[in-house]
């Protein structure tokens, strides 16, 4: 993994190039290079810092030319099946860096034709000095971030915001629609941020830029799965075994050391599994906070670890070490997230970092295999006769005081419009709580992005449920999971794999017939009857705990003053009084707002931050 850097403008950079490399330095701590360019009347500077995963020589380094000397890249991430591309190129090759592979891809083929050959994780930046046009791309699923600005004919981008400040000086004024966004979706969806002016790139997409004029377009290549598996539920079971060990397989290509993050669970437990049969004697890693919490899974994984025969690291952290990393989360995420793995993910790199540059990690199949409650419940809504008859179970759920999520889940029944629904859903702020917060109940940019990629999924036929998970997996995965999975690794210097999103095997995963991924009882069907091939019962058919921290209590007793400080000492575009309701609320045990507040406390402190 890498970072990357540029700026297009209408004179030559000056001044912001060693900064911009300065602020990239952790995401690629083996060298850091740039070069500038005259293209027609442009400027343009490309800047790079990298992290040596393939071909450590320098014939790896970039920003990289291609050898007929028409294309330039700037380029982070992995091209897992880069070798077989080279057997269809035939270049006389310098290296054996993906980079190469990627940049005379686009040279022989072109950039529309290059990129649905690519399986990997990727944000780059390409020249064509010929066409005098910019291209920006990020991967299908998103797993690597790019930002972009354009101010006073500067276009800048960069894979994260501290450098994309060097370059240009985008107002910081908060986007209301984004913020709204937020407490709908307790993260903000592409192509939007909370701060006004900066964009961050959606997954599968490409943003194009004519050097001459500063034109763009920005456009989806990705499609979604059109053919239909027809065969038996074994026969699925069968191909998709195939397909996620080769996507393990090939995950493992590097020339530096790899090793393993390892949940109680049956997802990191697979590729755990997977990996020691292709590549023996790769160490695992485990983060926790003693068998008292519930959430804890040190022995859940220590268990996995023995049967696989995995060298195990437990890493233990204590409620003080994880309140120290919120502020340096907040500050690597660059974005405030509702998601309070982010803390643990801390010291899990942290530590993994001391014997490994890369990891492979069990993230991203609860999204295409149906993982939530809330692809369950939208089976179950399926099957209502008349669902908008519920609407009158709604105040009796608040008179009741259901848990939040249930009473959330009941709300959404009765809407027939799935953007509506699906958006009521997700927000773990509900309309009426937002309207406390801003006075207003509007859920921003959310339900635009939420309309987008049902959109781009076309067919109105879809199950409700299939849709729902299609969209998760290139909204929710790539603005929210995968962007702290990127930033808090990267903060250390680490690359986290993730052979669950392999292209080809999602492609297949969402080929299946629904009931193969998921049903009433629960989802991965068909991909824990795969597992069992390696993992007993026991793991396979473990509830899941969600790499999740105690907040709800911590809130409540030993983090209780510092988390009131950061919420009533701080100015915030959110009622006063409104949060100490809530925060009331939790304290007296009369509801549970733990989800709420947490993503609050991330809000201000990422404020704070700015």
């Amino acid at each position: 993994m890498c970072g990357v850097a540029g700026l297009v403008s209408d004179a030559p950079l000056v001044l912001g190039a060693q900064a911009a490399l300065g602020a990239l330095a952790h995401r690629g701590p083996d060298a850091a290079a740039s070069q500038a360019l005259r293209v027609g009347p442009a400027h343009a500077w490309l800047g790079h810092t990298r992290l040596s995963i393939l071909d450590l020589s320098p014939a790896g380094a970039q920003p990289m030319q291609s050898r007929d000397g028409r294309w330039w890249v700037s380029y982070n991430g992995e091209i897992y099946n880069h070798l077989e591309l080279r057997r269809e190129l035939a270049a006389p090759w310098r290296g054996h860096s993906d980079t190469e592979t990627l940049v005379e891809a686009l040279a022989a083929w072109g950039l529309e034709a290059t990129l649905p050959r690519l399986n990997g994780i990727f944000a780059f930046a390409a020249l064509d000095t010929v066409a005098g046009k910019l291209y920006l791309a990020r991967d299908p699923f998103g797993v690597k971030p790019l930002y972009y600005a354009e101010q006073r004919g500067r276009f800048a981008f960069s894979s994260e915001l501290k450098a994309l400040a060097t370059l240009v000086s985008p107002r910081r004024a908060l986007n209301p629609a984004a913020v709204r966004a937020f407490l709908t979706m307790r993260f903000v969806p592409s192509p939007q941020t909370l701060l006004e002016g900066i964009r961050r790139l959606p997954p599968a997409h490409v943003l194009e830029r004519e050097m001459a004029g500063g034109r763009e377009t920005l456009r989806c290549y990705a499609r979604p799965a059109e053919e239909r598996f027809s065969g038996t539920l074994d026969e699925a079971v069968e191909a998709y075994y195939a397909l996620l060990s080769q996507a393990v397989k090939r995950q493992l290509l590097s020339d530096v050391p790899v090793g393993i993050f390892l949940s109680g669970g049956v997802d990191s437990g697979m590729v755990a599994a997977l990996a020691a049969e292709h590549r023996g004697g790769l160490p695992s890693y485990t983060v926790g906070f003693g068998a008292e919490h519930e959430a804890c899974e040190l022995a859940d994984a220590a268990e996995t670890a023995r049967l696989l025969g995995l060298e195990h690291h437990a890493v233990r952290v204590s409620a003080e070490e994880l309140w120290e990393a919120f502020e340096k989360c907040v500050a690597a995420v660059e974005e405030p997230l509702g998601t309070p793995s982010i803390l643990p993910m801390w010291h899990l790199a942290k530590r993994a970092r001391h014997d490994v540059t890369v990891v492979l990690t069990g993230q991203g199949s609860d999204e295409p295999w149906g993982g939530y409650r809330r692809y369950q419940a939208e089976l179950w809504r399926s099957r209502i006769p008349f669902p908008r008859a519920l609407a009158l179970l709604e105040p009796l759920a608040r008179h009741l005081r259901l848990p939040e999520f249930l009473e959330r889940a009941l709300a959404s029944i009765p809407l027939a419009d799935r953007v509506q629904r699906f958006a009521q859903i997700y927000a773990p702020f509900a309309p009426r709580l937002r309207e406390r917060l801003t006075g207003s109940a509007d859920p921003g940019c959310a339900t635009g992005s939420i309309r987008y990629w049902l959109d781009w999924l076309g067919d109105e036929r879809l199950p409700d449920t299939h849709a729902m998970m299609a969209i998760d997996a290139r909204m929710g995965l790539a603005d929210n999971y995968l962007l702290y999975g990127d930033k808090i690794s990267m903060a250390h210097s680490l690359e986290a794999r993730v052979p669950m999103l392999d292209i080809e095997l999602v492609g297949f995963i969402e080929s299946l017939p629904l009931d193969y991924r998921v049903s009433l009882s629960g989802g991965k069907i068909a991909h824990k009857r795969a597992a069992e091939r390696h993992l007993p019962p026991a793991i396979v058919r473990r509830r899941k705990k969600g790499f999740l921290l105690p907040f709800r209590t911590w809130s409540r007793t030993i983090w209780k003053e510092r988390v009131a400080a950061i919420l009533f000492e701080h100015d915030a575009p959110f009622s006063g009084g409104a949060v100490a309701e809530l925060w009331r609320e939790h304290q007296a045990g009369r509801r549970d707002w733990s989800e709420q507040l947490f993503a609050l406390t991330s809000f201000f402190l990422w404020q704070d931050q700015q």
